[in-house]
């Protein structure tokens, strides 16, 4: 395990070899499971001694609660944060949720349209709303559509019933947006990011395979780091004691707010040069091999 700058073992306290009560925040997508949607067996067994240790863990994810498989919410995690850092959850309790405006969203949408951006989606509590292009790219996947986990949370944006005189972003509730474009683009991601800074913070989604204009959609002041503020807050918990791991742009925000970050070996865009500590690949037991790094079990 590499270590960058100055590290501490998850106590505050840099090599004292304790650590009590710290909150934990995981990215799922390459930090705590795989691109085939799995939890290698060490991270499970990580988990669970963590939190036999006294440590309370939390999912931070960019996808919305509906759209986190089942199996890995029976991991047994303390709690979720959701989209992006715009809903918590404490079991059953909701922390914080906040929502796109209806003007953003169609500003959004009417920008995606223009720029021949066929593929976006709208994410919340109540679900999944696609385009059509996202759609297709579902049913080219295939597991993903198809899945009785998740089809009753897909909603192809067309088939929404929107009263006349209304619009798409005054009848869905949305807390976060995401989309890809064709492979060759006619505007950028850095274009997409200048162009609805009014209404919403643009990072790199986890869509890289499929075009280089990709992201997602935040809410502005809204995002994993401030969702890691306001847990701490909420549970009492001082920011210096909390932990951020993840491995991808997304999750800058929780990384650079947390006390402790920690990028995966196979961290992108740069992760690795803005945290506390680089693990191993998530192929190569990283999540277990960083709890141990951190003194968490």
């Amino acid at each position: 395990m590499v270590s960058n700058g100055s590290t501490n073992d998850g106590s505050g306290k840099a090599g004292d070899g304790k650590a009590h009560g710290k909150l934990v925040f995981i990215d799922i997508d390459g930090t705590l499971a795989d691109e085939n949607h799995v939890v290698p067996e060490s991270a499970k067994a990580a988990c669970r001694a963590a939190q036999t240790n006294g440590h309370r863990l939390f999912i931070c994810t960019g996808r919305s609660l509906p759209k986190i498989e089942r199996n890995i919410l029976d991991l047994g995690f303390d709690g979720v944060v959701s989209v992006a850092g715009a809903q918590a959850n404490l079991g059953e309790r909701v922390l914080f949720q906040h929502f796109v405006s209806p003007e953003a969203i169609d500003a959004a949408t009417e920008y995606f349209k223009r720029h021949d951006i066929e593929s976006y989606q709208w994410q919340g509590a109540d679900g999944m709303y696609i385009s059509q292009g996202y759609l297709r790219h579902l049913q080219a996947k295939k597991s993903a559509w198809n899945s009785g986990e998740f089809a009753k949370y897909w909603h192809v944006i067309d088939d929404v019933e929107i009263p006349e005189g209304s619009t798409l972003g005054h009848v869905i509730r949305a807390s976060k947006g995401s989309y890809f474009s064709k492979p060759d683009p006619d505007v950028s991601f850095e274009d997409v990011q200048r162009d609805l800074s009014s209404w919403f913070t643009t990072v790199h989604a986890s869509y890289d395979r499929i075009s280089p204009n990709n992201g997602e959609l935040l809410i502005n002041g809204v995002d994993k780091g401030t969702a890691v503020r306001d847990v701490a807050a909420a549970l009492g918990c001082d920011i210096a004691d909390t932990i951020a791991i993840g491995d991808s742009d997304n999750d800058t925000a929780m990384l650079k707010m947390a006390g402790t970050s920690v990028a995966m070996g196979n961290a992108i865009h740069g992760i690795k040069d803005i945290v506390d500590i680089v693990t191993t690949d998530i192929h190569d037991d990283g999540l277990a091999n960083a709890f141990v790094t951190l003194g968490l079990v």
